[in-house]
């Protein structure tokens, strides 16, 4: 009998024992923010130029963007003056293509004196260094005349 009571002892101190040990431990979270270093920089900005418009063509007017210029056609006659906006940004080599994925703008779509533009094109230059342009522009009803500016954001987005 005696052994009896000295294994469920034994027993119970184990048992207590490990009940101790896990009444002491917890849980913990781990977090962290992981940011890349992309450099962003701007080292010319967009000049869309002269926009020339027919203002008796009722049909609108669209250009699509071709090179360093524009090729339009209904109610604009010329785009004089084109400069696509550059930057470098020191990025992987998968984004260092022609439409690359790795950059937007903000906002996608930008508006001035009736005119749209839209469709982001980002274009590879060399090395680090990128051009961008609004592909497309485009309006239904007669431009307002004027000179207009606004700010656009380049975001890398990986």
């Amino acid at each position: 009998m005696k052994k009896y009571i000295l294994l469920l002892g034994v027993a119970a101190v184990s048992i207590g024992s490990y009940c101790a040990y896990a009444g002491n431990s917890s849980t913990m979270t781990v977090t962290a923010t992981i940011a890349h270093d992309v450099s962003l920089t701007v080292t010319r900005d967009y000049n869309v130029g002269t926009i020339t418009i027919d203002p008796s063509n009722t049909e609108g007017g669209a250009c699509i963007s071709e090179s360093t210029s524009y090729k339009c056609a209904y109610g604009i006659t010329s785009i004089t003056g084109t400069q696509w906006g550059r930057f470098t940004a020191n990025v992987a080599d998968s984004c260092k293509v022609s439409d690359s994925p790795c950059f937007t703008v903000t906002p996608s779509v930008f508006k001035f004196g009736g005119i749209t533009l839209n469709n982001a094109w980002f274009g590879h230059i060399s090395d680090n260094t990128f051009e961008f342009v609004y592909d497309m522009l485009d309006y239904d009803t007669v431009p307002t005349s004027g000179d207009y500016s606004s700010v656009i954001t380049i975001n890398y987005n990986l």
